[in-house]
């Protein structure tokens, strides 16, 4: 396994996010690095509805299940949260759900270009 890069699924507290762990980690074993996921908050306390923390605690379980690490970052700007962390930890792609908000780009602004971005 290369543990120079990784894929980074990045997740939001939604049930549709399980996919993008899936994905990455299809790209992840298709690549033979490691996978990664990712969680940026805006607010100290994610679980603002009750649905949340059965969300949340599914997709750290199906993290696990795929070998990957899970973290949760608080940070009020989410692109530069993710940029960094994608830096950090080596990210060669990142798997992002359906771009509603523009974070995609304006993630892409911020890492080098041989960065892939897959999303819907």
């Amino acid at each position: 396994m290369n543990e120079n890069n990784c894929v980074l699924a990045c997740v939001t507290v939604q049930k549709g996010c399980a996919e993008l762990i899936r994905r990455g980690r299809a790209l992840a074993q298709e690549m033979d690095v490691p996978l990664r996921v990712l969680h940026v908050s805006q607010a100290k306390n994610i679980l603002g509805s009750p649905d949340s923390a059965a969300i949340l605690n599914e997709l750290f379980s199906l993290a696990h299940e795929a070998d990957a690490e899970m973290n949760i970052l608080y940070e009020e700007n989410v692109a530069a949260a993710i940029a960094r962390y994608a830096r950090e930890c080596g990210a060669s792609v990142l798997v992002l759900g359906p771009d509603r908000s523009g974070t995609a780009g304006r993630v892409r602004a911020l890492l080098p270009e041989e960065v892939k971005i897959v999303n819907d």
